[in-house]
This record gives C-alpha cells, structure tokens and sequence, in this order.
C-alpha cells in the first residue's frame, strides 16, 4: 500500500496504490524491509541521543522526533541527561516542571518552564502557547517534560491526553526534539493508547532492558531492538542484548503489552509458568515447538514473537530537515527491501528544472504526485502540465524531468512502483 495525501487550496485529496505481495510458502518468519534513509549528510541531519548504542539502532534523532519513554521499574533520569549532556548540538534547552523542580536541569543550564500549580503556564492551553512561543523562529530545540502521569495528577487524564495529542505534531512540526515518560503501571490506558498513536519513538525500559516499540521512519529491523542497560554512578551504560537475553526481554514486553501473566502465557505455550519465568530472566530457553505455540496462539510470526513487538501496520518516509541548514532538494523517503519500492521527495525553487533520479536496477510504473506548484513534466518527449492535486502515471523509463513552472516553490513525489508487481496491483484512483 502507498499512501499520499496532500492538501491543496480547497480540499485534500489522497492518492492510493494496492499491491498484492506475491503469496510466501509456510515458514516461521516473513520479512520486508523498507528503509526510511538520507542519501547524503545523515549524521549531520540528525541528532545524537547521547548514547552511542542507542545511536547505533535508531540511526539518530530525526528533528521533530517525540520520543516517549515507557517505563516499567525503571526511571527515565539517565536518558534525560545523556541528551541533554550534548548542549552544543541545540540552540536552546528547556525542562517542562510539574511536579519536579527542576533543580538538576537548571543547574547544567537549561531554561525551566515552571508549569506547576499556581504557575503562569499551569494550564495545558497556557502551557501549550509559551512551547509554540520558545519553538519561535525554527531552530535546533530540546524540551524534556516531566512525566505524563504529574500531568495527569495536574490535569486529569482527559486534559493530558488532549495535550499530548496537539503538542506532539506541534513539536514535529517545529522540527524540535522532545523527551517524555509515563509509566507502565500507572499512566491510564487512555492517555497511553493515545500516546503510542500520535508520537514517532516509543522506547520500553525495564529494570534490565530497552526495546524499541516504535520508530517512525526507520526499517523494520529496528522495531523490537533489545539494548540492555545499567547505571554506573548516574551515567548510563547501554549494550547489545545476547541471544537469550533479547528472548528474555521479547517475553516479557510481549507478555505486558498483551496484559498477560506468566500463568496465561504458560498456558498459551503449553508449559509451566516456571518455564515462563525462566525464560524472563534469561535462565533457560525455550523450544521451537514452545516458539511455534506461542506465535500461532498470539497471532504473530516468530520473528514479530522474539522482537517482542505486535506486526507493522505501516512505515514512513520522514523528511530529515535540520533547522538551521534547510532541506535538501530531493530525498529518497523509502527504498529497498524485496520490492524496491521507490518514493522521493523533490522540491523546486521557482523557475527550476530537475530530471528524475535514475534507478538502473528498477524499472516499472513511475507515478509524479504534485503536492504544491504547478509543475510542467516531460514525458517521452511530451510536456503535461499538472496542478496542485494532480497525478501523472508513466512508464518509470519515460518520465525525463520536471520543472516548476511558478514563482514560489513547487514540491512533488517521484515513485516508481516496480515491474515484478504490476499485475498484482489495482486500478490507480
């Protein structure tokens, strides 16, 4: 499924493609990969969380990333510090204080914004308002909140999930990096549900483990990533997980994402609640055919079981603008896996011409999708001229180039659906 909406002076309108994958014989694990990346300057358009592992699996922040810290027996002080410990990659630090003082942040010289009781910002709507303030010109940003479950204490959990919900895509939208957390325990399910909808990391910590939940726009291989960690005298040590560790800690995020005991996913598996526990704390393995039960009666493949994660639903393409250098003219979103699925995003300043990008190893469909402009694009030596909204469908070999034929900048979507799938896929609405 490709999906692309944009939204034009009147009305949005969305454009879809279904391709039916090609059917896979049994076997206990199926994969794609498609990988969000940056053809150029990746380190330089991202920021580092501090942790070099932690690096290592996500490939860094993108500017905009939201990231929420699930805890469950753990706190989220040390990763807190490691970013903001790296005060020369942002313009500004900022602590968002409920119920903590903020005491330890204002000492290594980050800006409190005090929205406790009684405050300037002790309101949601106030407090949303002086972010939008700081956020104000675009610039290379850090907010750190206080826990989502002070807020609810604050609030109520109505009022924290409402502006959980609209600071968020604030914040991507601002391209500014923010810190939250919530426990597992406490954190009512309404504002944790709408937590993992709405943001682009999600990362559950326990008293030995870190996992990756969610990690919007990076490949599938980092979905369900175990680091294990530990603290040494307030600095945090993060390592790659062993074997029987990542089985370990797959069980158990798996087992509370599902709200299982060890009992029912004993049953599940057809062996003693012992064995579950074992297996937790990384004593003993588990069999295949225990493996196989679990992922049938779960309805997971084996590799989504051991990832610890549920299947992917969808993926994203995520621009990696910096703040302070702009964008780039064209970017690749998505690419690679077993379909070579293409989608670049191009941007012309006015006046300009680019010629597509070539893709010697891909050949099929290629779709141009103008989301703003009004573009002029050459096809087997023709010239077709589409508007805001408008799709142009070719053979991927014909489309030679574009150019943008207004005074401000036109932006569009190169795609290029490969050959092996066309007659696989539905009719283009």
């Amino acid at each position: 499924m490709v999906l692309i909406a944009f939204t034009g002076p009147r009305r949005t309108r969305t454009l879809w493609h279904s391709v039916a994958m090609p059917g896979h014989g049994p076997g206990l694990v199926t994969r794609r990969d498609i990988t969000a990346v940056l053809p150029r300057q990746q380190s330089e358009r991202r920021v580092s969380t501090g942790l070099g592992a932690l690096d290592a699996v996500l490939g860094g922040l993108y500017w905009g990333d939201n990231v929420v810290w699930e805890l469950h027996g753990a706190s989220p002080g040390a990763f807190y510090r490691a970013i903001a410990g790296i005060s020369a990659a942002f313009d500004t630090r900022a602590f968002v204080a409920i119920e903590d003082d903020g005491e330890e942040y204002r000492s290594a010289g980050i800006t409190i914004i005090d929205a406790g009781s009684g405050s300037e910002f002790a309101g949601p709507g106030e407090l949303i308002r002086e972010i939008r303030r700081l956020c104000q010109p675009r610039g290379r940003r850090l907010l750190l909140f206080d826990s989502l479950d002070a807020m609810v204490r604050a609030w109520g959990a109505a009022n924290t999930r409402r502006f959980f919900a609209r600071c968020c895509p604030l914040l991507l939208e601002m391209e500014a990096i923010a810190y939250w957390s919530t426990s597992m325990r406490e954190t009512p399910s309404m504002v944790r549900d709408t937590v993992e909808a709405v943001t682009q990391c999600v990362l559950r910590v326990d008293e030995r483990s870190v996992r990756v939940v969610k990690a919007e726009g990076r490949n599938d291989a980092v979905r369900g990533s175990v680091l294990h960690w530990r603290d040494e005298g307030g600095r945090l040590a993060l390592a790659p997980a062993e074997v029987i560790g990542q089985v370990a800690a797959s069980l158990r995020a798996i087992r509370r994402s599902r709200g299982l005991s060890q009992h029912d996913l004993a049953a599940l598996g057809g062996v003693t609640a012992s064995a579950i526990s074992q297996a937790e704390r990384a004593a003993r393995g588990l069999s295949l055919a225990t493996l196989v039960r679990l992922s049938s009666a779960l309805g997971v493949t084996i590799d989504d079981l051991l990832r610890g994660v549920d299947p992917v639903t969808y993926r994203i393409g995520r621009r990696a603008d910096d703040p302070q250098r702009g964008s780039e003219p064209t970017i690749t979103l998505i690419e690679g896996g077993q379909s070579d699925l293409r989608v670049d995003l191009v941007r012309l300043d006015a006046r300009t011409s680019g010629v597509r990008i070539e893709r010697t190893a891909t050949a099929g469909t290629g779709i141009v999708a103008v989301a703003s402009g009004l573009v002029a694009v050459q096809v087997a030596g023709q010239t077709a001229t589409l508007r805001s909204g408008e799709v142009l469908v070719a053979a991927s070999y014909r489309v030679d180039g574009w150019r943008n034929l207004g005074q401000t900048e036109a932006v569009l979507f190169w795609i290029i659906v490969p050959a092996v799938h066309r007659e696989h896929a539905s009719t283009w609405g």
